[in-house]
């Protein structure tokens, strides 16, 4: 049994960083004045459960929702950087610095691991978890116009950005282009 492997302090800082990880608010949705914008924990169990109902039979599905719940981990401790805001080379660095402290505080190096297919995007798996990551936006943007959790319209604007880097991706992006189609049409 794997909890064998874990010492006291591993397990308290599971706590920790679970906690950590629910009490960071997305910041895109804080700089778009969002009431209640989602957490990244929140975010990323939206994106595991989109992973679990969408992921095409090809693709390793325990592979896909793992990526889907450590994508954003890193955040933790490197911070949640919009696009723009800082270099992609010094974003990568800091998430790579701080995914290999919370793998080691969580005695775990899978998470380096898993963090770094994901970045490196080589994988099919990589690849699609990335590309309904920005569909996950689709539909947390969709449901904040919906209910009014926003002083502007947000579904146009992230459907665009969703829309550009699904169709930089190959036959793994069919079936998310089809779904964006269906979000994004009145």
């Amino acid at each position: 049994m794997r909890l064998t492997k874990m010492n006291d302090q591993t397990i308290k800082n599971i706590a920790d960083i679970l906690g950590k990880f629910k009490d960071l608010k997305r910041r895109g949705w804080v700089l778009k004045n969002v009431k209640q914008p989602e957490s990244d924990a929140e975010h990323s169990y939206s994106l595991a459960f989109l992973t679990l109902i969408f992921a095409p039979k090809d693709l390793d599905l325990l592979k896909c929702l793992k990526l889907a719940l450590i994508h954003d981990l890193p955040e933790i401790y490197a911070s949640d950087f919009i696009p723009g805001e800082i270099e992609p080379e010094k974003k990568l660095l800091q998430e790579k610095q701080a995914v290999n402290k919370l793998a080691q505080e969580l005695n775990n190096h899978e998470i380096s691991e898993l963090f770094n297919e994901f970045t490196m995007q080589k994988t099919a798996e990589a690849r699609f978890v990335n590309a309904l990551d920005k569909l996950d936006n689709v539909f947390t943007a969709q449901y904040y116009d919906n209910n009014n959790r926003s002083p502007q319209p947000l579904l146009h604007e992230f459907s665009q950005t969703a829309r550009n880097k699904i169709s930089t991706m190959g036959e793994e992006a069919t079936i998310l282009t089809q779904i964006l189609d269906i979000l994004t049409t009145n």
